[in-house]
């Protein structure tokens, strides 16, 4: 699963079935590969006579966060009726499974089933209630080691709400069904072993409407006519899977052929809503080469017969099912006149990542959640590899700065948690999915220890790691035990202490020309100014350095196990160092300012010597505002580098300006706030007025996504925004008026300072827009006016039922990020929160709740912030930590600020 936080505006940058079978066809199921028939069923054997035995009185509690394993799932055989229309889904499921331990009662994950039938052995069972997440079932005698089937019937609901379990949305006249069930909510949808270790073949069968599509895991071997205008869908026996990779869809779609991909010719197809098919131009051709590139990396075809992707409505739900990967409608359809390449980075991006998932996370799948960095960390370190072979041109290994950026700013907080971290209630389930630390730290981790080893050795290390868990599960311990016998113990040893404790290193150098040149080096952890870890901690740091004097460079790496090291250096006594060479080490470098500025400064000797690289020079930067938060370095010397790095003439390092201009305004008072913006027109408006709305024909990608950045400034200035609530008007009429990725940056502007009229004609857009998509871009653009009765107005949308709440919550997230509009916002929230909170799962109530902690950059909003957030976080799975840390994260910014406002002050003056 692919979770990135993303703005609508963002421009620039993702059951029954036959009866017990014997355990030696079990078990050459789970061993062989899935079948293209189904495999007939041997007899059922004559019960065998069993002497009651009373049952232990009272009945036992169920199990606590996990199920007490004494059962095993050995093949499911799953029935189930869907009509996308209906509230409810039927179901029925015959579970062969293994009894390892003598028990009284089978306990199975089943949430808001309703329960019709059971038996076990063909003997009826006794329905024992567990709660919210279970249900026991009982014959009244002890069950003894050995084969069991297990049978029931029941109906789920289907979700029209929350995108839950099975769910339904409506796309025109006709609505369409799903399934999300990553990571506990299979049990919505059917009784199961709702654990990622019991990963076992599954054989589905549906019976759905004649004119319906019902597709799944594995491919279809029979479609049967039946009464009622219905049919029976029938499918092959699936490759192993845990519950959650379950998945299938079930409506009046359209089938799209997407041709064959890879060694194997693997035949691919989209499945979207009627009358769509003119969007898939882009997904259609790149689709493929992630196939191959997957295939090329791992040394081994596609595991899977087929490839579906599955086109959902939302960004969410986007899932790595095998089989039937999962794709946001935002994401997969395309219209020809928003084929920018921004749209076309994000398809190929998010494609890659839950493709690269078939590997880690369904061909090799953790044991536990405990683990979710084994899937979501590697999917994100190699989906960036995968989208550079897929699409060559595009740079895009340079967003690997960003993504070590985005760690360590939550890295740098006491609150933050490690990667791997024990999973032992409901709620830390959620939070294993954490975006800041899971993927991109992760990630980064990963990458660095592949650069230090090289990506040769890598890879080979990798594909032995993929061909001994293969078709099983894997925890981190076989995964450390793997690197310890390829790669070595002290690379086993750094890598777990960057997996398994939080914070990113800081590292500082001192050069010493006393004889041989050389580096002393110190690492210690990272943290603002006045915070301190009581717990002292070190890590195994691979450190790269280049290094020079006014003629050479050059490059030497080291390992850094204690808090101080030495390196020796060649050449002669250098007058520069840069401390993370290609800037692919996860920690923060110190940095002096003024040689920051040489390098940095295109024109200077120093520059033209060092020839920094982009990432080099970008991760420069970043260290220059790292400093500023540590208080080694003054604010102003970052803002006065904005100027400089703004007229780069390679357009990738001008975009760095905006790190180092970057300034949360939510605690300067109004005139030092105008100051601010005086700087910041000085900074960009001639840049903007030089690139314009319009993209060149000879502008390169980079040169494009510089001017999405600039014209940022028409946000704070007149004429630039009467240029953009003309565009804004022209796009309400033509929809290629206006370039597709300049219209985040044109209505940013235009409803920044828009009228009633500009509000009404957006909102009647909303209310018919051409696509999902549309809608959630207009949407978001409602909740950028700053009038207070347009804002109350467009609030009062998000309590009614015009619009779901999943699309116009973003009005709410523009309103409350405004410096204009956030007490209007907070207003709102403190009157409404509980009532939104309950229309949300779990996981975007704790994005929200996140979002509004980090907010705060002075002592009142933070004060009103905290009170709102901090106890209904408590009671929200995964909100907590989050929570916790974005609060740290703003008494944080609040602490800055008022070290640095006589600086800022000063310079801004």
């Amino acid at each position: 699963m692919h979770e990135v936080a993303s703005s609508s505006w963002d421009s620039s940058n993702t059951r029954y079935g036959p009866p017990m079978r014997t355990l030696a066809v079990l078990a050459a199921l789970v061993a062989c590969s899935t079948p293209t028939t189904r495999a007939v069923p041997t007899p059922p054997p004559s019960p065998t006579p069993v002497t009651p035995v009373a049952m232990p009185v009272p009945d036992p509690g169920p199990p606590g966060l996990r199920l007490p394993g004494d059962v095993k799932p050995l093949l499911y055989r799953l029935e189930l009726t869907i009509v996308p229309e209906d509230k409810t889904a039927r179901g029925k499921v015959s579970i062969d499974a293994q009894v390892t331990k003598p028990t009284w009662v089978i306990w199975l994950d089943a949430t808001e089933l309703a329960i019709e039938r059971a038996t076990i052995d063909g003997r009826p069972a006794r329905v024992i209630p567990g709660g919210d997440d279970y249900v026991g079932l009982s014959t009244g005698g002890e069950l003894p080691v050995g084969p069991v089937v297990i049978q029931l019937e029941w109906t789920a609901a289907i979700d029209h709400d929350k995108s839950r379990g099975i769910y339904a949305e409506k796309e025109g006249a006709d609505t369409y069904a799903y399934s999300f069930f990553e990571p506990i909510d299979a049990r919505r949808a059917f009784p199961c072993f709702d654990e990622p270790s019991y990963k076992v073949p599954w054989q589905l069968t549906f019976h759905v409407k004649a004119d319906h599509v019902a597709l799944a895991n594995a491919p279809v071997v029979s479609e049967t006519p039946e009464a009622n205008g219905m049919k029976k869908v029938e499918l092959a026996v699936s490759k192993p899977l845990p519950s959650y990779l379950v998945a299938f869809v079930v409506g009046p779609f359209e089938l799209v052929d997407g041709g064959t991909a890879g060694r194997a010719n693997t035949p691919i197809r989209f499945i979207i809503p009627k009358g769509r098919s003119g969007e898939l131009g882009y997904a259609k051709s790149v689709t493929p080469r992630v196939v191959t590139a997957l295939e090329d990396y791992f040394g081994m075809a596609y595991p899977y017969l087929k490839l579906d992707v599955a086109v959902v409505p939302r960004f969410w739900g986007t899932m790595e099912h095998p089989g039937i990967v999962a794709m946001g409608q935002p994401l997969t359809l395309i219209r020809p006149d928003q084929a920018t390449r921004s749209r076309k980075e994000r398809y190929t991006n998010i494609l890659a990542h839950e493709l690269a998932h078939y590997w880690f996370g369904d061909y090799v799948t953790l044991a536990w959640w405990d683990d979710t960095w084994l899937n979501e960390a590697a999917g994100e370190w190699l989906d960036l590899a995968i989208t550079d072979a897929a699409e060559p041109g595009w740079n895009i290994l340079d967003q690997r700065v960003d993504r070590a950026l985005g760690a360590m700013e939550a890295d740098e907080t006491l609150s933050t948690k490690s990667i791997r971290q024990p999973v032992t209630t409901r709620e830390q389930i959620e939070s294993s999915f954490d975006g800041a630390i899971t993927y991109l730290k992760g990630s980064t981790v990963l990458r660095m220890f592949e650069l230090s080893l090289g990506a040769d050795n890598w890879r080979d290390f990798i594909r032995g790691y993929m061909a001994a868990h293969a078709w099983g599960n894997a925890t981190a311990d076989d995964l450390f035990a793997a690197v310890r016998q390829q790669l070595g113990a002290e690379v086993e040893a750094g890598l777990r202490s960057f997996i398994e404790q939080p914070g990113v290193p800081r590292i500082s150098a001192a050069v010493s020309c006393a004889g041989t040149p050389k580096l002393a080096l110190h690492q210690q952890r990272s943290l603002p100014a006045g915070v301190v870890d009581p717990v002292a901690r070190l890590w195994s740091v691979p450190v790269c350095v280049r290094y020079g004097d006014a003629k050479t460079t050059h490059r030497t790496c080291t390992t850094l196990t204690t808090a101080d090291g030495e390196l020796a250096l060649e050449g002669a006594c250098p007058t520069w160092t840069l401390l993370n060479a290609e800037g692919t080490g996860y920690y923060r470098s110190t940095i002096d300012a003024k040689l920051a500025s040489q390098l940095l400064m295109p024109t200077s000797a120093l520059a033209r010597i060092a020839k920094l690289s982009a990432a080099e020079k970008m991760m420069l930067v970043a260290d220059v505002r790292a400093a500023v938060d540590r208080d080694e370095l003054s604010i102003d010397t970052a803002l006065a580098l904005a100027p400089l790095l703004s007229r780069d003439p390679d357009e990738r390092i001008a975009r760095t300006a905006f790190t180092a201009s970057e300034l949360n305004t939510a605690g300067l008072d109004d005139a030092l706030f105008a100051n601010y913006v005086r700087y910041y027109l000085a900074t960009y408006k001639p840049l903007a007025t030089k690139l314009g709305w319009k993209r060149g024909a000879a502008d390169s990608d980079d040169r494009h996504r510089l001017r999405q950045n600039a014209l940022g400034a028409a946000y704070y200035d007149p004429a630039l925004a009467k240029q953009a609530t003309k565009l804004a008007l022209a796009w309400l009429d033509d929809r290629e008026a206006v370039d597709d990725d300049l219209v985040g940056p044109v209505f940013l502007a235009a409803t920044h300072h828009g009228d009633a009229a500009l509000f009404d004609r957006v909102l009647a857009t909303a209310k018919a827009p051409r696509d999902r998509n549309e809608k959630q871009r207009v949407l978001g653009a409602l909740g950028g006016f700053t009038d207070p009765a347009l804002v109350a107005r467009a609030l009062a949308l998000t309590l009614g039922t015009d619009f779901d709440l999943r699309d116009s919550l973003s009005i709410l997230y523009s309103v409350v990020g405004a410096r204009e509009t956030r007490s209007l916002g907070l207003a709102f929230v403190e009157s409404h929160v509980d009532e939104l909170l309950r229309r949300l799962r779990d996981d975007e109530s704790s994005w929200f709740l996140a979002y509004l902690a980090g907010l705060p950059c002075d002592q009142a909003s933070y004060d009103r912030v905290n009170a709102l957030v901090q106890i209904r976080a408590k009671k929200i799975g995964g909100a907590e930590i989050a929570v916790t840390r974005a609060l740290e994260a703003s008494r944080q910014c609040i602490a800055n600020s008022q070290r640095q406002l006589p600086a800022l002050k000063a310079f801004l003056r």
